[in-house]
């Protein structure tokens, strides 16, 4: 599925949670690999409630996001924590497009999660490479934490920004 959006419209899509600078971190994380927006990416869907199995195609605008925010941002964070705050903006369109999913609130402590989506609260564990080469060990990694701590169903979204690309997945 092809979808035109921009990081701009997190703040929209998930209006419970504050996104400016996750948006902005989002935009020189993929200028920093030599990329231009509107930004190519595509995220793998797997039975995610509402949309199910298939590829989000995304053309992603950086709308309202400015050159001197980006500046700071580089300023602000190193860059593995630009990475993580990326990727929760890839997990931010990934579950608005595929199935209108929303984040809204963080993970209680010790829940192996970083948020929780939607009234049905199911936790969501998001993770950001910079390599596609270590895509496969995260997704392993967070997937059998998750199993092995998490008594319901859970989102995972793991996002290499060297391609980039990524993969969305609802366990039940």
């Amino acid at each position: 599925m092809e979808t035109a959006t921009s990081f701009a419209d997190l703040a929209t899509m998930h209006p419970e949670l504050e996104w400016n600078e996750i948006a902005v971190a989002a935009v020189a994380v993929l200028e920093e690999r030599g990329f231009e927006a509107p930004f190519q990416l595509h995220i793998d869907a797997a039975g995610v409630p509402g949309f199910g199995s298939e590829t989000l195609q995304f053309s992603i605008a950086r709308d309202g996001i400015h050159a001197p925010q980006v500046e700071r941002i580089r300023r602000t964070y190193d860059a593995p924590r630009r990475i993580e705050l990326a990727a929760i903006a890839v997990a931010g369109l990934a579950l608005y497009h595929g199935g209108g999913h929303e984040i809204v609130d963080v993970a209680v402590r010790g829940s192996s999660a970083d948020y929780l989506v939607g009234l049905s609260s199911n936790v969501l564990e998001i993770a950001g490479r910079s390599r596609r080469s270590d895509f496969a060990t995260a997704w392993q990694q967070k997937k059998e934490r998750l199993e092995a701590r998490s008594a319901r169903s859970f989102y995972l979204c793991v996002v290499e920004f060297e391609t980039p690309a990524g993969r969305l997945e609802f366990f039940e």
